[in-house]
């Protein structure tokens, strides 16, 4: 009876983490646009970026170049910028898709500078460490790293190891350590402040990831975490009207918000087009009255389009768009759940948040 007891609190503790967070969400689709879309299509090139690892030039990690052009072959992934802590002794191994930047603390706090010249607020939502506090002006040529997934564990440590323990009593199922991880992303707490101290910077996601074990007898080791897998976790999906060939290029392409952050290699088509069938890409500037158009092609997914952080589009439809009629900074984001019971979705959490349309009278 005793292990049957067990059994069943073992079982209630998973079933509980598993399925968490629960949301109770009530869709609003009055405002969605009903007759056909045009047929425009927008012919954007589509480039995948991480932003914010670490080497073995940083002296917490221990991954090598050729770890990072592997794990770029197998992810498909365009480009890479290292942010090794104090150095930039990277740039002796950089090519045309992996440039070398920095991670350093300032007086107004932790920054990125990607390339070695686009600054970045990192940690924006770690307050755990003083040297990571932002106590400077939010600029708006800066970055502002929205999410970072240290940064999600480090917001609840005491449901971090508690989940940690629930995935390796489930692993033989999972083979993943890290499943799920998303849900540990308190996406509506951390836009809120961004709209409280940063409001028109563009966002961009940074991994963070350190390599802390390596078996490095052969070429391509096992290492944890790896490049491989942590290529996957979050990506900075680049959206250009035109090829992206220069580390100029992409640090444009970056510092304008032409982007989308991807978890967990979700994605989805966003694009505006106004009166006169000009199209435009996020972290553009675009008129009143333009049609903001998003598609994606998952199931269980509920997409929310905010204006100035204000849902005015909740909905379960894969494909869907909407007229502007007021000013202001719209975004969207998307999250997926595991299944729901009326209007509670259980296991909701992230995996996608985009950067701006900014709608203004032109």
């Amino acid at each position: 009876m005793f292990i049957i007891y067990i059994f069943f609190i073992v079982f209630i503790f998973i079933l509980i983490l598993e399925f968490r967070p629960v949301k109770r969400i009530n869709l609003k689709e009055k405002n969605i646009l009903t007759e056909e879309f045009p047929t425009i299509e927008p012919n954007f090139n589509i480039y995948r970026v991480i932003t914010h690892i670490h080497t073995q030039f940083s002296f917490d990690s221990l991954g090598k170049p050729s770890d990072i052009k592997k794990a770029m072959e197998i992810n498909k992934i365009d480009f890479v910028f290292v942010t090794d802590h104090n150095n930039t002794d990277y740039k002796c191994f950089e090519d045309d898709k992996i440039f070398a930047g920095i991670e350093k603390n300032t007086d107004d706090g932790r920054l990125l500078l990607l390339g070695g010249v686009l600054p970045v607020i990192s940690h924006p939502h770690n307050f755990e460490f003083e040297h990571y506090k932002w106590k400077g002006d939010f600029k708006k040529e800066y970055l502002y790293e929205i999410i970072v997934p240290k940064d999600a564990f480090v917001w609840n440590k005491k449901l971090a190891v508690a989940v940690f323990l629930k995935n390796l009593l489930i692993y033989p199922f999972t083979r993943r350590i890290v499943h799920k991880w998303n849900s540990f992303i308190p996406l509506e707490e951390w836009t809120k402040l961004y709209f409280s101290r940063a409001r028109g910077e563009n966002l961009i996601g940074g991994l963070d990831l350190h390599i802390k074990l390596v078996y490095q007898e052969h070429t391509h080791g096992p290492m944890f975490p790896s490049y491989k897998d942590g290529f996957r976790w979050l990506q900075n999906v680049v959206l250009s009207k035109k090829d992206i060939k220069s580390k100029k290029d992409i640090l444009n392409a970056l510092s304008h918000g032409n982007l989308y952050i991807s978890i967990n290699e979700n994605y989805g088509e966003f694009f505006a087009i106004d009166e006169s069938q000009n199209i435009y890409t996020l972290g553009d500037s675009i008129p009143l009255s333009s049609v903001l158009y998003c598609k994606i092609k998952d199931k269980k997914r509920v997409i929310f389009l905010k204006r100035e952080n204000e849902p005015v589009i909740i909905t379960d439809k894969k494909e869907f768009h909407f007229k502007t009629k007021e000013k202001g900074f719209y975004h969207f984001e998307i999250y997926e759940y595991d299944f729901k019971i009326g209007n509670l979705y259980f296991g909701f959490r992230p995996v996608i948040i985009t950067n701006f349309f900014k709608v203004e009278e032109i």
